[in-house]
């Protein structure tokens, strides 16, 4: 029996053998590159952190100058809280009294008089050693005025001394603290330029208008409305003006309005500004005089409304 051939093919075979089989490509990590960019990380922190600590630093800086300007305001409010704006009649009695034993003088009794000023000074001030040699004796004490020289609180006394039978008048500054109620002198009494008080610092309080209102019906109104107010302000109850305006004010009868002088009316014909003066005179005398009013108005329905009353 034969066995029939068999032909193989091994074509197939020997073609998957003989081609080449691909290799992935390796990846090549750049350890440069990296370098550069962990350097160039590095120094935009660096930069970053640097900025920050500049930035805090500066506004440290800032803070510390603002608390010590705050500090040094509070500081001269406080020594300026009894100025030249304000006065106790406590301050002049007191100093008046320090004065009065300052310049009265017994040559028999020095003693007496330094201990009656330590009274009046502050614990770390004495009299000093040189004893007056004359009698005398503080005749007028004036106080001229409260101020302030090199942040020290001062007032200024124009005094008349009687010494050997003979007034001598001159004017002194008596530098002081105040405290409310407490008052202590802190420096010994000067002989001082007196001040000039006399001065043209600002404007007129009422001086400043705006522009006269162009509606003249409006303006009319308005200047009829403020005729009546002001016969029924001098006239009426604080409690009956109350009607007419906020903060209500009436006089009550004390003057009489003798008459209301000529009128410059601004802003608007809803809120109208009346800037004028009045003569009015003292209840039960001749006694006349002249103020200043400006009416600061509000329409309402038919009439006005006066929102603030300001008197110079």
């Amino acid at each position: 029996m034969r066995l029939p051939k068999l032909k193989l093919d091994f074509e197939y075979e020997r073609k998957a053998k003989d081609k080449p089989k691909k290799i992935p490509k390796a990846h090549v990590f750049d350890l440069g590159r990296a370098r550069k960019l962990v350097i160039a990380v590095l120094v935009m922190l660096f930069l970053y952190f640097g900025y920050v600590l500049f930035v805090a630093n500066a506004t440290a800086q800032k803070n510390h100058n603002l608390d010590h300007k705050v500090t040094t305001l509070s500081n001269k409010l406080k020594l300026a809280s009894a100025g030249t704006t304000s006065y106790n009649p406590l301050v002049g009695q007191y100093l008046g009294d320090f004065l009065t034993a300052f310049y009265t003088v017994d040559t028999n009794n020095q003693q007496q008089r330094s201990d009656e000023i330590a009274k009046y000074f502050a614990k770390n001030m004495t009299m000093p050693s040189d004893a007056q040699a004359t009698n005398q004796r503080l005749k007028t004490a004036k106080l001229k005025g409260l101020f302030m020289v090199d942040d020290v609180k001062t007032a200024q006394f124009d005094l008349t001394v009687t010494s050997n039978n003979q007034d001598v008048s001159f004017t002194v500054n008596v530098p002081y603290a105040q405290n409310n109620a407490q008052v202590t002198v802190v420096g010994m009494p000067y002989v001082a330029n007196p001040i000039d008080s006399k001065a043209q610092i600002a404007d007129a309080r009422l001086a400043k208008t705006g522009r006269s209102i162009s509606d003249t019906k409006a303006s009319a109104k308005i200047q009829t409305f403020t005729k009546q107010f002001l016969s029924k302000y001098v006239s009426s109850t604080t409690k009956e003006m109350s009607m007419m305006m906020n903060d209500p004010v009436g006089l009550d009868g004390a003057v009489e309005l003798v008459d209301v002088g000529s009128m410059i009316v601004t802003g608007s014909a809803k809120k109208a500004v009346v800037t004028t003066s009045i003569i009015v005179k003292v209840k039960g005398s001749e006694l006349q005089q002249v103020q200043n009013i400006r009416l600061e108005l509000q329409k309402q329905s038919s009439t006005y409304f006066v929102t603030k009353l300001i008197q110079a």
